[in-house]
């Protein structure tokens, strides 16, 4: 596939809703348009206006759309595009931000050389790199931009079954001081998010690599304006666009946070593990009886029993436990508190569960409470209270005074007494 079919590719998938698309994004469809709702924000694509099109009308519509929910958006303008659409835009309040080029650059043949065991200066992929995501995270956010797709943005949608994100960072005395990132997913490029510093050894390093090898072997798409722009040009990428961003702001405060999103390994789900651990004195292994220290209080109840009546199996168990869990969470957390649903050695997420499974709202992601297979958790951050399923014990221990208060007798109506309690501390 040359460069030209692939964007074509591209320029076709814009007005389709995506086969795949991030944890806690709410996809909608309304004629060539297709909205993306964040819950903090929202972005609006299209597919090729046809002759004819009522355009104000339809930009009136996307306005109600995102009002209702209180999201700032995007509107992305190709300078192909239908030419009503921006002064449409404008005359219904949306404000254009500066033309950037659309640049494509083919893979490079070869391999990428391996870092250092532990590396000090130069470009390298972060996950190489122990101990400096958070300082890549500070980096990466505090740039001012303006990117094609913000740092924070990227880590929250996480990755595509086919997909993955890629990080590079400039190191100076095994310190961050510049970031690269782009997003790889099931669609025809490899998509740039960003660059902090435009230096031209930084942009053909990061870009280099990427060309050279990445999950799917894509050519990379870039979004830049002025000198980086330039730096593009000068390492391989061709312009075959140009793009103008359109941005609206509804009345009212949007919310500041999604409702779920993907937990990064690097920034969220091993540093919660880690936490967990060292507190719970994890002990994974498919004969260790039990595989936490249970706190105090806490109550772990036999799933084999699945209730009082010997025999007598519960129906759709895991759909009553599921229920009487989320029930218990709305309860037991404070308003805007996130539960982290962890899987052992898995993708993890971490949701709002007063903002999810509602209409026009995202389901809540995971698997749930009952551990088909694997360990499964509902934490919260400071792990005061949460749910853990162990898959070869098949029991669910449930800890934290307003948790327990809030399901220990439903639990106990549909599993029978607790095999174990723990009501003191050591």
């Amino acid at each position: 596939m040359d460069m030209d079919e692939r964007w074509a590719m591209y320029e076709a998938l814009r007005g389709q809703v995506p086969a795949w698309h991030p944890v806690g994004v709410v996809i909608e469809a309304d004629g060539p348009v297709v909205r993306r709702h964040y819950g903090t924000h929202g972005t609006v694509g299209h597919a090729p206006l046809a002759p004819g099109t009522d355009v104000a009308a339809l930009v009136r519509r996307q306005q109600d759309a995102f009002a209702e929910r209180c999201e700032p958006v995007e509107w992305k303008v190709y300078g192909h595009d239908s030419p009503e659409l921006g002064p449409a835009l404008t005359a219904a309040g949306f404000t254009p931000g500066r033309q950037r080029s659309v640049l494509v650059a083919a893979p490079l043949p070869g391999e990428r050389a391996a870092s250092t065991a532990e590396p000090r200066e130069g470009v390298h992929d972060l996950y190489r790199v122990p101990g400096q995501a958070e300082r890549a995270w500070d980096v990466a956010v505090a740039s001012p931009g303006p990117h094609a797709m913000p740092y924070a943005e990227m880590i929250a949608d996480g990755s595509s079954d086919e997909g993955d994100v890629l990080i590079e960072v400039l190191l100076d005395d095994a310190s961050v001081v510049a970031v690269a990132w782009a997003c790889v997913d099931e669609g025809p490029f490899t998509v740039v998010g960003g660059l902090t510093d435009d230096d031209a050894d930084f942009v053909k390093a990061c870009t280099d690599h990427w060309r050279v090898q990445n999950l799917l072997g894509q050519p990379l798409l870039a979004e830049a304006a002025d000198t980086l722009r330039g730096r593009l040009l000068e390492v391989g990428f061709t312009e075959v666009a140009t793009v103008r961003p359109y941005h609206w702001h509804p009345s009212g405060t949007p919310e500041r946070t999604r409702p779920a999103q993907f937990l990064d390994w690097l920034h969220d789900d091993g540093p919660l593990w880690d936490r967990f651990d060292a507190d719970f004195d994890f002990k994974p292994s498919t004969t260790y009886r039990p595989a936490i220290t249970e706190p105090a209080p806490s109550a772990v109840w036999d799933l084999h029993a699945h209730a009082h009546v010997p025999g007598r199996p519960v129906p759709d168990l895991r759909g009553r436990l599921e229920a009487i869990v989320q029930r218990g969470l709305l309860t037991a957390t404070e308003p805007g508190e996130f539960v982290y649903w962890l899987d052992w050695n898995h993708d993890g997420y971490r949701y709002d569960p007063r903002r999810v499974d509602l209409p026009g709202r995202p389901p809540r992601p995971g698997e749930g409470t009952y551990p088909d297979g694997d360990y499964y958790l509902h934490v919260t951050d400071d792990l005061r209270l949460g749910t853990f399923g162990h898959p070869w014990e098949q029991t669910v221990t449930v800890w934290g005074p307003r948790l327990l208060a809030a399901i220990e007798d439903e639990l106990t109506a549909l599993l029978g007494e607790p095999v174990r309690r723990r009501n003191r501390g050591r």
